[in-house]
């Protein structure tokens, strides 16, 4: 049975539609904007509207579809989504280091909301809790400059009312208002349709390390009605870069990423982490394994600025390898992963998981291979080829930062083993930037790596070559994906 319309939406979309029809012989795209979103490259449908916002600080939504551009084109701090958001990154996805706290609702409801790569006719949240609230935890202090929200296609399900207030001190607060409006009509998008977003630019900066999202509708017939949003998105710059995150531990993702129990072993060394997935030993049903019986597949990564992890896994019966995201909550119980299935071309699906994090390493190791670089040198050995995820470099440079030594000096440990090897060091960036600086700066990073596997003592032949953005993993369609492909790898000749 189909759901009434509220009268209100009723005439906010006869309004829109009427608006758009008088003005479309002398504006024509004044009803078609490209999404900010291009993770499936189709239009969306919105209007340019503005209404007052309420609180600390002032805005003004508007529909929006700026394309992509950012400054840093290569490995360290995320690039940014759009233009709309004046180059900055989202501070509410997952893949910048923020975790919802405080939640109230099933555990994995808001994943889609804040996950980064929803697709454009997918539903972020389809939610009967109305009103529905969300706090995130920002992973540093940040200064925020606009805030956006991607409607469903099915426009007469998207949040009426929305409103973000942000603090300084805690997720409980104290808290101050940010932007608090209704979003504007738009006209009643076709099933086959892209959603509107709506930007909200603020007047002035706020300050947060918390936000707190509060999506409303009216009822209808006296009751409250279900409610949805596609996406939200805050843009902003972080004070400065967390320290590296230690996410050594054994964790849990049952029945989704991963068959049997899910159990996922991580180690780390700086900023550099290798681990497994692993079919545990004589576990009789209880949660906490007691060893590791048989490696299923490897992981080898790295902690971002940020304080997520970028990895590559490399499952060892299917001889694939695929790249992935793991962020971590605050307090360090629950993390969230997604593995990327598709290619340079396109994200043909997005696996994803909330997990548990079930104990310290103790004694417990992986021991893929028995062989020194661990599960790094079982991808290279397997694949010819391994991302040196963890070896980042200062924003826009080939300057190495401090964090890439551990991961470097496990390389050079590799390498020194076997001297006949020829390895090239490939450079890679993201399509962000100009394709003559990023071909320079990804083979001044290649080369910078280089030099240092030759001082470590490295004498097996290596080769330094930048490939720019032309190699890309996944698409550039999205921050997250755009951070997959920003990588230094070893390629054995």
């Amino acid at each position: 049975m189909s759901r009434q319309v509220h009268p209100l939406r009723f005439f906010r979309a006869l309004y829109a539609v009427i608006s758009c029809s008088v003005l479309s012989g002398m504006l024509l795209s004044g009803c078609h904007h490209k999404d900010r979103d291009a993770a499936a490259g189709t239009a969306a449908s919105s209007v340019e509207s503005s209404v007052p916002a309420s609180g600390a600080a002032s805005g003004a939504a508007e529909a929006s579809g700026a394309s992509a551009a950012a400054a840093d084109g290569a490995s360290g701090a995320a690039a940014s989504n759009t233009a709309a958001s004046d180059n900055q990154p989202d501070l509410a996805s997952l893949i910048s280091g923020t975790f919802p706290v405080n939640t109230s609702y099933r555990s994995d409801e808001w994943i889609p909301l804040v996950n980064g790569v929803t697709g454009p006719r997918k539903v972020g949240i389809r939610s009967r809790h109305n009103p529905y609230e969300l706090t995130l935890a920002l992973p540093g202090e940040a200064s925020i400059t606009s805030f956006a929200f991607k409607s469903v296609a099915a426009w007469d399900l998207t949040a009426h009312h929305v409103k973000v207030e942000v603090s300084d001190s805690s997720a409980s607060g104290p808290w101050s208002t940010a932007y608090d409006a209704d979003l504007p009509p738009t006209p009643q998008a076709r099933v086959d349709d892209e959603a509107a977003v709506f930007t909200a630019r603020l007047q002035q900066p706020v300050s947060a390390r918390f936000l707190k999202l509060t999506l409303s509708s009216p009822p209808v017939d006296g009751k409250p009605v279900d409610l949805g949003l596609t996406r939200f998105s805050a843009y902003g710059t972080l004070a400065a870069a967390e320290s590296v995150r230690n996410v050594a531990g054994i964790y849990q993702f049952p029945g989704t990423l991963f068959e049997g129990e899910g159990y996922v072993l991580l180690q780390q060394q700086g900023a550099s982490v290798e681990g497994c997935y692993f079919e545990a030993t004589d576990n009789s049903g209880l949660t906490i394994p007691k060893g590791v019986k048989k490696v299923l597949g490897t992981i080898t990564g790295g902690i971002e600025p940020g304080s997520y992890l970028r990895f590559m896994y490399y499952d060892v019966a299917k001889k694939t390898s695929k790249p992935g995201v793991m962020v971590l909550s605050p307090d360090g119980a629950k993390p969230y992963m997604q593995i990327y299935n598709g290619d340079a071309h396109t994200v043909g699906s997005v696996d994803d998981s909330l997990g548990d994090r079930r104990q310290s390493l103790g004694q417990l190791s992986c021991e893929p291979s028995g062989q020194s670089g661990g599960a790094t040198a079982e991808q290279l050995e397997q694949t010819g080829r391994v991302q040196l995820y963890g070896v980042n470099f200062d924003l826009d440079r080939s300057t190495l930062r401090s964090d890439a030594q551990p991961v470097l000096d496990r390389m050079a440990t590799l390498l020194k083993a076997h001297p006949d090897w020829k390895i090239e060091v490939a450079g890679h960036t993201d399509s962000t930037g100009g394709d003559a600086h990023n071909m320079s700066l990804s083979q001044e990073r290649a080369e910078a790596v280089v030099q240092y596997l030759k001082t470590a003592g490295v004498t097996c032949t290596l080769t330094a070559r930048g490939y720019g953005s032309t190699r890309p993993l996944v698409p550039n369609t999205s921050d997250t994906l755009r951070a997959e492909n920003r990588r230094v790898e070893l390629v054995k000749q």
